[in-house]
């Protein structure tokens, strides 16, 4: 097994991966909220997400992975201020909570099968639903109240930070003192806790909220951040290997869950912390629900853009540096894309499944390096693409079976790409329109060949022009 190197927020550095149990990683990511659809900054996310758990894999591991699905609790602020975020949205739009969830959970699913975005596999390809996980959530927060780090108050079963943290105590996860990490935030804070930075693990007396449970202390709703800890070590134990989320959760979230799941265990809860930078516009802005107007998946196809060309744009970025975007930016990832995918049409079945040639494991061991090198991805990219040149340039195209490996990675379903190419059996009159356009080309007669292109697309298909000619491809 190769070594492989992943940042830790935790150490602030490089450090090789190791997981508790030689061949197994357990792996909790920070799911969506599901009161909106989810912008392409969250998408992102799961993207990330999704390349480390392959990378994993391409390494020998078996990854138990579990994601949740938060449909009660976050409040629209991080502490406890605010409102319920499916609330607000369910009074806005005179639908229930559940409809609500409902809804945008699907929406989600369906982007990530766009994505190709691989679902969970702890429980077996299912999301962790918070409001599913209420007892579980319970009996953590009585296992915190019986070693001494919460307190019941009329408004809600409080963790007592200040206990946690002791007099001079930074926070583990964002090196900052409480005073530091919330410096720049007004605090709204029930006048029945100890202390303004106490979080709420249990909400009481809120009449008006629509989702409400019988707990030992009241009827009420969990916090958002017991609901991490709880479905986490439901499923994978009181000690993660991994867990990952975005750069906003180190501060509040993160550092959170991590006091209240080792108060109550007396065990380390996360080995490596992950985060990945945010999305941001082409003016540097975050890309956020708060600010308004954000960009979603469906926007990417009323511009007439493939989603996986997002895939590949987000692949040719470092997780953790800003990534900035436009539309320009992915249709140049879309460029990229049918550059791949046209190789991938062009090998026969013959080349497929043969041996690849003697010079190409090298190119697949750079690219193997690249992404054990803290998920280097576009270096990896870079390998994939010089790897196909190289290939057209030699006349050689036996390195299938590197690319169908490096493909697990990339996760643009490849194989399936170059079988539809190799089963596509073109109408007469098809072949004849491209047959027209290649002499057009060839004679440079640029306004027919546009006619030809206009006609053929007219037809449902796909036009590349490639150095051996036109290929089409029928949509869908």
């Amino acid at each position: 097994m190769r070594p492989f190197f992943i940042y830790n927020t935790l150490s602030r550095k490089v450090e090789e991966f190791i997981p508790l149990k030689p061949g197994v990683v357990t792996y909790y990511s920070c799911g969506p909220t599901v009161y909106l659809p989810q912008h392409l900054g969250n998408m992102r996310s799961y993207l990330f997400t999704d390349t480390l758990k392959r990378t994993l894999r391409l390494n020998g591991y078996e990854v138990r992975h579990v994601m949740n699905i938060t449909d009660v609790g976050h409040m629209t602020s991080d502490q406890d201020g605010g409102e319920d975020k499916i609330e607000k949205t369910a009074r806005a739009e005179g639908r229930s909570p559940k409809e609500v969830a409902d809804y945008y959970t699907g929406l989600f699913i369906r982007n990530i099968e766009l994505l190709r975005i691989e679902k969970p596999t702890v429980p077996p390809g299912q999301f962790c639903r918070a409001t599913e996980h209420v007892p579980d959530m319970i009996a953590l927060i009585g296992r915190i109240l019986d070693r001494g780090y919460a307190y019941v108050a009329p408004s809600g079963v409080y963790f007592d930070v200040e206990k946690w943290r002791g007099a001079n105590r930074m926070g583990r996860l964002s090196r900052q003192s409480l005073e530091e990490q919330f410096s720049e935030q007004r605090l709204e804070h029930a006048s029945d806790k100890r202390s303004k930075h106490d979080f709420a693990l249990w909400v009481l007396n809120q009449p008006h909220h629509l989702m409400q449970w019988d707990s030992p202390w009241g009827r009420g709703y969990p916090g958002w951040h017991i609901e991490c800890s709880a479905m986490s070590m439901k499923y994978l134990g009181e000690t993660l290997d991994i867990h990952s989320g975005g750069l906003d959760h180190v501060p509040i979230h993160h550092e959170n869950e991590i006091a209240q799941s080792e108060s109550a265990t007396g065990k380390p809860f996360v080995r490596y912390f992950v985060h990945n930078a945010f999305l941001v516009g082409m003016e540097g802005v975050k890309i956020s629900k708060s600010a308004g107007r954000f960009p979603v998946l469906a926007d990417l196809a009323a511009a007439g853009i493939d989603p996986m060309a997002f895939r590949l744009f987000c692949f040719g970025a470092k997780y953790r540096s800003e990534l900035a975007f436009s539309l320009d930016a992915v249709r140049a990832a879309q460029t990229n894309l049918d550059y791949i995918r046209e190789f991938a049409r062009g090998v026969p079945e013959s080349i497929a499944h043969s041996p690849d040639s003697d010079w190409v494991e090298s190119w697949f061991d750079r690219f193997h390096e690249a992404v054990n090198n803290d998920l280097n991805t576009p270096q990896a990219l870079a390998v994939v693409l010089d790897l196909i040149g190289e290939a057209y340039r030699r006349g050689d195209k036996r390195i299938w079976n590197a690319m169908r490996r490096i493909d697990t990675v990339l996760g643009l379903d490849l194989e399936s790409v170059r079988q539809q190419a190799a089963s596509a059996i073109l109408p007469p009159e098809i072949e004849s329109l491209r047959a027209q356009r290649d002499e057009a080309r060839k004679r440079k007669d640029f306004a027919r060949s546009d006619a030809l292109r206009s006609e053929l697309q007219s037809r449902g298909y796909e036009v590349r022009d490639t150095p051996q000619g036109t290929l089409l491809h029928r949509r869908g």
